[in-house]
């Protein structure tokens, strides 16, 4: 279990946990929540496999649900304008006089994050540690105005709606529209696995062929994004993730698949991807993804498939389509 700064300086006496419930915003999978009993807790998770970590321990853990507390703690987005509405919300569901606490490493912009704290809020007070920062103040009875700490929705490029924190917030990124350019017309059931708020899904459906699209992403915010962007009754909306998915017998499979956790480089997530499309797909199905360049998915490409191209490559970026999937005993037996 990973200890919070929050922890820490309640071990301290820094800070002192009211009676009452207490909510947590993005809270982590394998978070530790020894400060308080399981059944004050109130945890919010929009990312998937956190979420499924967190309800597989017996928490009560929801999307973005609030509920009245006696104290919130927020730990910090990637996204700056994600952390903001996070504390906006843990502001408004906090009771007055209540603890409001929110932590962060010095990478998720935390400094920058409490000085705009400070400029609205008396008393803020200050713990550091691990590179990191935890501070936390009295939520006041009358709250300043925060209309510009509510995220709203993006409009970008194309007329896709996106929203602050999911990959890609600001526009269509390079890797999925070098993807898109390649697509070819597809025919029979497809999947796009880590599909965003759904650029590629529409280039997919643009194929009158095409007779369904499962739409599989972890992030429930651009799910919720691609439910608007895309306007097709052979589109299905699935949170989830290639773990869980249990989707088989598709035509083909596309993917932009992530590479990171957090900021963190994670390029085994790509190789999962590959695995569960080549497990996924018809026997002469495709499976059609984009990487940046330099990431090493050959080896594991030509374990699980007969064939594998290259189809185009820029500086950063490379299109690859695979075809005739193997199973694990054909990979296996090949290598012999």
């Amino acid at each position: 279990m990973t200890e919070t700064r929050f922890s820490l300086a309640l071990d301290q006496d820094l800070l002192s946990l009211p009676e009452g419930d207490v909510a947590v915003l993005n809270a982590a999978g394998d978070m530790d929540f020894g400060f308080a009993d399981t059944s004050r807790l109130h945890l919010t998770q929009s990312f998937y496999p956190d979420h499924q970590s967190l309800s597989s321990r017996g928490f009560n853990v929801s999307v973005d649900a609030t509920a009245p507390v006696a104290a919130s703690l927020v730990m910090c987005h990637r996204s700056k304008p994600a952390t903001f509405d996070l504390i906006a919300r843990a502001l408004s569901q906090t009771a007055t006089g209540g603890i409001v606490a929110i932590e962060g490493a010095k990478t998720d912009g935390a400094e920058s994050v409490l000085k705009a704290v400070r400029a609205r809020f008396d008393g803020v007070e200050t713990y550091s540690k691990a590179h990191g920062k935890l501070f936390w103040f009295a939520r006041p009875e009358t709250l300043p105005d925060l209309s510009d700490w509510i995220a709203n929705p993006i409009t970008v490029d194309g007329g896709f709606t996106t929203y602050p924190g999911v990959f890609s917030s600001d526009g269509i990124d390079k890797g999925s529209a070098l993807l898109a350019q390649h697509l070819p017309d597809f025919k029979g059931p497809v999947a796009d696995l880590g599909a965003g708020w759904g650029y590629l899904a529409r280039k997919i459906l643009s194929s009158e062929g095409v007779t369904s699209l499962d739409l599989v992403e972890a992030d429930h915010h651009a799910l919720e994004a691609a439910k608007l962007n895309i306007n097709d009754p052979r589109a299905a909306f699935h949170w989830g993730d290639v773990t869980y998915h249990v989707g088989s017998n598709y035509a083909a499979v596309v993917s932009n698949p992530p590479f990171h956790l957090g900021r963190k480089p994670a390029p085994e997530l790509g190789k999962m991807f590959i695995r569960r499309a080549a497990d996924m797909l018809m026997p002469k199905g495709q499976f059609w993804m984009v990487a940046n360049r330099n990431l090493p998915y050959e080896q594991t490409l030509n374990e699980r498939f007969g064939q594998v191209d290259t189809i185009a490559q820029t500086a950063g970026f490379k299109v690859i389509c695979a075809r005739r999937p193997l199973t694990i005993s054909q990979s296996t037996r090949a290598k012999r």
